[in-house]
């Protein structure tokens, strides 16, 4: 009988998972012993962590969007649109049914669906929603808003946690003052404030230099602030404590939740988030432990990071896992942890280099101290458009 691999979602995580295992099972695929299968609501693959740059006009929505056909291995049955939006998920029965009434069944399961912004879930928020997170038409209002910044107060608001890619707003909060600072040049008539849901900042290196670069810059930090509400005609925002904060302009990362179709499935735990086992990411939830369930990316338990590196290890650990299994010895290999956040806290200008730097690290092992550079800037520069050719296709 044939073997089944299905993957739900075509982002960054899945897709790695679909290309490796076209490598190492080409022959038992074109001997019909292994079906890999990948579904998809849409063709188009965006790399969401190019949101951040947009609005300071540093990527084009060509750098951060690919055909998927380009980036999936032919040898991957690959399913788009109403073949490929997932509406239903049975474990139990190992099936999956989409939009056009088709099922699948699979033997393994891979889900990777990414998460979704939920901006409903805190009052008055969609009355006056400024944010860079959710799609590119969304990044490019941010950036005509950001053009038009001369004076008054800015408020980076992060509504609560988990988010994906959580050091992206600070990334961008140091990238606005740069732009304020050395391109616009009206830093000195802004007033700029982060307002964060937690005390920490990232792990302890990471809190501490990213501390020290809001105070030299005259950045304003309110921590342990999850937002409450948003008064847009006030224009004031509430936090959970009760404190309340004025702006002129306010830039925010809706909460986000897992997709509504994995909820309404009852895949969820109480968090709202795909439960698994951290080290094996085999599912873990209220439809029971399933082995063969492998969850990945942005959609994992609150305890994962949500990051696009975690992403990346993560499928590199259930690839080998599948790989293992299909083989028949049976051996999971684990994900350790492996994750990091790029960080930039001066953009190129005239006045001055570029400097960034990707922090790394594992479960057991915390960021080493560090500092941004001008070779960092550029290496994470480089790496959006090394992305689409390297680590989506899982060669690394």
């Amino acid at each position: 009988m044939t073997q089944k691999v299905l993957i739900l979602g075509a982002g960054y995580a899945g897709s790695v998972v679909a290309n490796i295992l076209a490598r190492e099972f080409r022959n038992k695929i074109a001997k019909d012993e292994l079906e890999v299968t990948i579904l998809d609501k849409n063709d188009t693959n965006i790399n969401q962590g190019g949101f951040t740059f947009i609005p300071f006009e540093l990527y084009t929505p060509e750098d951060i969007t690919r055909p998927r056909k380009k980036l999936i291995s032919p040898r991957v049955k690959a399913f788009f649109g109403a073949d490929g939006e997932v509406m239903n998920v049975d474990l139990q029965n190992k099936e999956i049914t989409v939009k056009s009434d088709k099922k699948y069944t699979y033997d393994y399961l891979v889900i990777a669906m990414g998460c979704r912004a939920d901006p409903d879930a805190v009052p008055g928020l969609t009355d006056d929603l400024n944010t860079f997170y959710t799609s590119m038409d969304d990044a490019f209002k941010v950036r005509d808003l950001v053009k038009n910044i001369e004076k008054g107060k800015v408020v980076v608001s992060v509504a609560s946690m988990p988010v994906p890619c959580p050091g992206a707003p600070v990334k961008f909060t140091f990238m606005l003052e740069s732009y304020l600072r050395n391109v616009k040049k009206v830093r000195d008539d802004v007033q700029l404030t982060l307002v964060w849901p937690m005390e920490p900042i990232g792990p302890p290196e990471f809190n501490k230099f990213v501390t020290s670069q809001m105070n030299e810059k005259g950045i304003e930090v309110l921590r342990n602030s999850p937002l409450s509400n948003v008064d847009a005609s006030r224009k004031e925002i509430t936090t959970k404590s009760g404190e309340k904060v004025n702006y002129d302009l306010l830039i925010t990362v809706p909460p986000h939740k897992a997709p509504q179709v994995l909820i309404d499935a009852g895949l969820t735990d109480e968090k709202g988030w795909l439960s698994a086992d951290k080290a094996t990411l085999q599912y873990r939830g209220p439809a029971g432990n399933h082995d063969n369930v492998y969850v990945l990316g942005d959609l994992g338990p609150a305890d994962i990071l949500k990051t696009g590196i975690g992403a990346h290890y993560q499928a590199i650990a259930v690839s080998q896992s599948l790989k293992n299994d299909i083989h028949g010895n049976g051996i999971q290999t684990p994900y350790e942890g492996e994750t990091g956040c790029p960080l930039v806290t001066e953009l190129e200008t005239p006045a001055t280099p570029g400097r960034g730097y990707i922090a790394t690290w594992k479960y057991s092992k915390p960021p080493e101290a560090f500092s941004t550079t001008k070779m960092g800037w550029f290496l994470y520069r480089m790496y959006y458009h090394i992305h689409w050719d390297i680590s989506v296709k899982g060669l690394f």
